[in-house]
């Protein structure tokens, strides 16, 4: 419930910051509302794929004896006396605790703890509705809506053992998303050029009414302006850059799944280009008399 409160506060705020952009001359708070807009949007996508992730969490027990565990497009089938030990309140490591995702980040995986044993995390809690399975193979992070009776129940299959031969499966299917957030390079690259776009625009309207009302837009060969206009022109800069960095983010993210990751990188380093290239370009505008 708190991700889906976020994620509708996140969209009225871009709304709201979108709008007061556009529907109000350039000033100081137009700047601050496209900064607001741009967090937001960064935010956003990592809230609604939280949400995906715990819409899509569940915890199946079968008379026939498994346990089918969901998390997004993670799914795990284990055979309940492969359970050897279930965990829970202070049996659970205070280490394993620290080190499992918080409510807001947005990866799912192996969390790992010195000196612990490494934990395939499948919860969306880490507080009391935690549970730690401990199997002949590895160690699972579950977070049932009731631990005592979902322990209660593990048990008591698993003292029958299965009624049919159940093979364990695991599907995990891999997240391109994850894989990118979790690279300093690749998320270096995009967050530099977005934020670069996102402050060209937040500088070009914080100082249009410094601007002169003929500001040089258009120049002819020999360098002469040829067309001045609105200074509100120049937002044309940061639209375009951010259009540029959308179509590269995108393009970068297919090629990335394709496994061609040179070209994802080449991608996102020309939208870090025409961003710094944008900016020299306002500035040269902007100095001039």
């Amino acid at each position: 419930m708190v991700h889906v409160l976020l994620g509708i506060f996140l969209c009225g705020l871009i709304g709201a910051a979108g709008w007061r952009l556009f529907a109000f001359p350039p000033d100081p708070a137009g700047a601050a509302g496209l900064i607001v807009a741009v967090a937001g949007l960064f935010l956003l996508p990592a809230v609604l794929y939280r949400i995906v992730f715990l819409l899509n969490a569940r915890y199946e027990i079968s008379a026939s004896g498994s346990l089918t565990l969901r998390f997004g497009p993670w799914r795990e089938v284990l055979p309940v006396e492969e359970i050897e030990e279930i965990r829970s309140g202070g049996r659970i490591p205070a280490t394993i605790r620290a080190a499992a995702p918080g409510w807001l980040e947005m990866w799912h995986g192996r969390v790992a703890a010195e000196g612990e044993t490494a934990v395939d995390w499948l919860a969306t809690d880490r507080g009391q509705r935690l549970l730690l399975l401990v199997t002949k193979r590895r160690c699972l992070a579950v977070s049932p809506a009731d631990p005592a009776g979902f322990a209660t129940c593990l048990t008591e299959l698993s003292v029958h053992g299965s009624l049919e031969k159940i093979e364990p499966a695991s599907i995990q299917p891999p997240s391109i998303l994850v894989e990118i957030l979790k690279n300093p390079p690749a998320l270096g690259l995009l967050i530099g050029g977005s934020v670069g776009m996102a402050a060209l625009g937040a500088f070009l309207t914080a100082i249009q009414s410094r601007l002169p009302p003929d500001q040089p837009f258009r120049f002819d060969p020999a360098g002469a302006p040829t067309s001045p206009g609105e200074p509100s022109r120049l937002l044309i800069l940061p639209l375009a850059g951010g259009f540029v960095w959308l179509l590269n983010a995108v393009l970068g993210w297919w090629a990335w799944r394709m496994g061609q990751r040179p070209s994802a990188y080449a991608l996102w380093v020309v939208s870090l280009i025409v961003m710094i290239g944008l900016w020299a370009a306002a500035i040269a505008l902007v100095m001039l008399k």
